[in-house]
């Protein structure tokens, strides 16, 4: 909310100051707020940030200016999402990413673009799950056409579109280990656990 008011407030200044030396034109600002990353980390799921970015690149109309990405220090986390978006343009255009030379040419006009091993491990992550899954958006008009696309065996195959997109999401989604569930293990919660083998996260406990 902080931020918010600022922003507005900011703009409500800018706007003072050109009606006073007589600009008239109007701008819109679109401004996307990704919360879900913490400083210096990177989100549990790729899956989410993927999605944003698709959002953002379809909002921008093509008489927009540059999109700006900033974070609270506009290195760690805004390197990041630029290597990854352009690693998906790069991908769709040319059929190859270069990540490492990518993070190599931010780095060389800005210091600690990617700040951290972690987050360079994410943006493969991110990449590996954009390369296999795609866009799996659809729209709710078009889902009933679109389920019943996906659960028709394939006579060659004896599969179903549907079957092998669950396998691919088995393939990129990260096993939990014990001490990622270290509360539900914890013997006062035994008698809470339905199932030994599926046990919730102490990241999504609530507290």
């Amino acid at each position: 909310m902080v931020l918010n008011g600022f922003i507005l407030f900011l703009l409500k200044t800018l706007l003072s100051f050109f009606a006073q030396r007589g600009y008239s034109e109007i701008r819109e600002v679109k401004q996307f707020h990704f919360t879900g990353w913490p400083d210096h980390g990177v989100p549990y799921h790729a899956t989410g940030l993927l999605s944003f970015i698709r959002r953002v690149k379809l909002s921008k109309p093509p008489s927009a200016g540059p999109i700006v990405v900033h974070c609270s220090a506009g290195a760690g986390r805004t390197g990041c999402y630029i290597v990854i978006d352009i690693m998906l343009d790069m991908a769709e255009r040319e059929g190859v990413v270069d990540i490492y030379n990518c993070v190599k040419a931010l780095r060389s006009r800005c210091i600690n673009m990617v700040q951290t091993e972690e987050q360079y491990i994410f943006i493969h992550d991110a990449i590996l799950e954009a390369c296999l899954c795609g866009e799996t958006a659809i729209p709710v008009c078009e889902f009933k056409a679109a389920y019943f696309d996906m659960i028709r065996i394939d006579s060659q195959t004896n599969s179903s579109h549907l079957k092998d997109e669950f396998q691919t999401l088995n393939s990129v989604t990260p096993r939990l280990q014990a001490e990622d569930c270290s509360i539900a293990c914890l013997p006062r919660n035994h008698d809470k656990n339905r199932f030994m083998d599926m046990l919730p996260p102490d990241r999504c406990l609530p507290f």
